[in-house]
């Protein structure tokens, strides 16, 4: 129907709209399908009457040119190609290419390192949106754009703030699909998990992937990813085989990957999944997004000197875009890595700044997650109420959230109330009970011996025990073997 379109306003001599109608020909051939070389042959046509005729820039043809640039990571190059189409936008009164070019310009300034900038350029294409002045078609690519590119800079506060007025846009259209609303579905999707309705997110995400089955190619990816994900906090079945047809679509699937292997015991297949992962992101925002991770499983193997070059990574870039969950985030990285440190007294500080942060974002389980943080502060600085109130407190949304792995971590902690162990000393004490020695514990789990006899030293010293027999008869009575 598109190009039958396009042959008639050419026909007719009417170019602007010809051209308008080649780019969202490009478009569905890209994003839909995945078939550049037909999209580009669309472009050339319309570039091609363009030239016939030598009366101007028609500025829906810059658009594809601009997604070239930031492909290739050529952003002010990008930059300069949108300038110049929003002011063609402007000159027609064509309110879709002047917000679409704007919301690019937006997307790329944030490229830049801009974040003030950034964010009034999606300010100003909201506006835009939100009072109604575009097209269907238009608003659910703008949604997604804005939404997404609030995302990669960690500006939740803006991305939830958007995301109400796409779910409200959502339930006000008919049952539409398609590439776009199929996106659209995904944020949605993303507001309602941080926001606490996991159960609501999981089925979106379902119906996002059904949806982009035959008809999304390059977005199907990040449905099945975020997919995956949902299973992953909730420690539902079919895990892996969401990360692989994530991959199968051309979206890495990590950190979560990662954290899934980390969860399961497997450090080895963690640490070089996720290495490789960074080894080829240059991207600030794309290395933030690793990076947390990247801290866990260091800390994980007892590579703290890693795990603080990490921390170090994530604070220069958290001053680039320095927002709340940025903020936090960062927080959270620098409690969990004292705590590693047996530095007890400096994690609270942080960690109780990373818990207001995601509460002051409305975020039921990244909150609860710092907690179980604090919790262990408490514990090792001998608070035995804040432990128990803490975990509580945890326990509670856990359980309302449907995260039953996280909500068995804090029921360990409960168990580990009397003797104060931490987690890695857990593993290591059922290890003991095992017969394992030091050095099988230490290829085991990816630590230094020296670690191992530090762990060992302090589990004999919590426990009031001499040795290892007596601490293995320990992890019996608790049931660790």
């Amino acid at each position: 129907m598109l190009g039958r379109c396009f042959e008639l306003r050419a026909d007719a001599g009417e170019l602007h709209e010809a051209t308008r109608t080649a780019y969202w020909l490009w478009s569905a051939h890209v994003f839909s399908r995945g078939e550049f070389a037909i999209a580009a042959g669309w472009v050339e046509r319309a570039r091609g009457l363009a030239a016939g005729r030598r009366d101007g820039e028609y500025g829906w043809s810059l658009i594809p040119q601009a997604y070239g640039c930031i492909g290739a990571g050529e952003y002010r190059a990008a930059e300069e190609v949108l300038r110049r189409a929003t002011e063609l936008g402007l000159e027609r009164g064509d309110t879709d290419l002047v917000t679409i070019a704007t919301t690019m310009r937006g997307r790329v300034t944030l490229m830049l390192g801009s974040l003030e900038r950034g964010l009034a350029l999606l300010d100003e294409a909201m506006v835009r949106i939100l009072s109604r002045t575009t097209s269907p078609r238009a608003t659910s690519v703008l949604y997604c754009a804005a939404i997404g590119s609030c995302y990669e800079v960690h500006e939740i506060a803006r991305a939830a703030e958007w995301s109400v007025a796409l779910d409200k846009w959502l339930g006000e259209l008919p049952g539409l699909s398609g590439v776009y609303f199929g996106n659209c579905r995904i944020y949605r999707a993303l507001l309602m998990r941080l926001r606490g309705d996991w159960s609501r997110a999981a089925a979106e995400l379902e119906q996002a992937c059904r949806d982009l089955a035959a008809d999304g190619k390059l977005v199907a990816g990040h449905a099945w990813y975020e997919l995956g994900e949902s299973r992953r906090l909730r420690g539902d079945h079919g895990v892996e085989d969401a990360y692989q047809r994530a991959m199968a679509f051309g979206r890495v699937a990590q950190p979560g990957l990662a954290r899934y292997r980390l969860r399961q015991g497997d450090l080895r297949a963690a640490d070089t999944g996720l290495r490789r992962v960074l080894a080829e992101r240059d991207r600030a925002a794309d290395r933030f997004e690793l990076l947390p991770a990247a801290v866990e499983i260091d800390l994980a193997a007892g590579r703290f000197e890693s795990a603080k070059s990490a921390l170090t990574e994530m604070q220069e870039i958290a001053t680039v875009y320095p927002t709340t969950a940025a903020r936090s985030t960062v927080a959270a990285a620098r409690g969990t890595v004292a705590l590693a440190e047996d530095r007890p007294t400096d994690a609270p500080v942080d960690l109780r700044e990373a818990f207001n942060g995601w509460l002051e974002l409305g975020a039921p389980y990244e909150t609860a997650v710092v907690g179980l943080r604090i919790a262990e502060a408490c514990r090792a600085l001998g608070d035995e109420d804040g432990v128990r109130m803490q975990l509580d407190a945890a326990l509670t949304t856990f359980d309302r959230l449907g995260a039953r792995p996280d909500a068995d971590r804090a029921h360990e902690l409960l168990a580990d109330r009397r003797d104060g162990l931490s987690p890695r000393e857990t593993e290591v004490l059922r290890r003991v009970a095992d017969g394992l020695t030091n050095a099988e514990i230490a290829a085991e789990l990816c630590l230094s011996e020296r670690t191992v006899h530090r762990h060992v030293s302090n589990i004999l010293a919590k426990l009031g025990v001499r040795s290892r027999t007596a601490a293995a008869i320990v992890a019996v009575q608790r049931r660790l073997t």
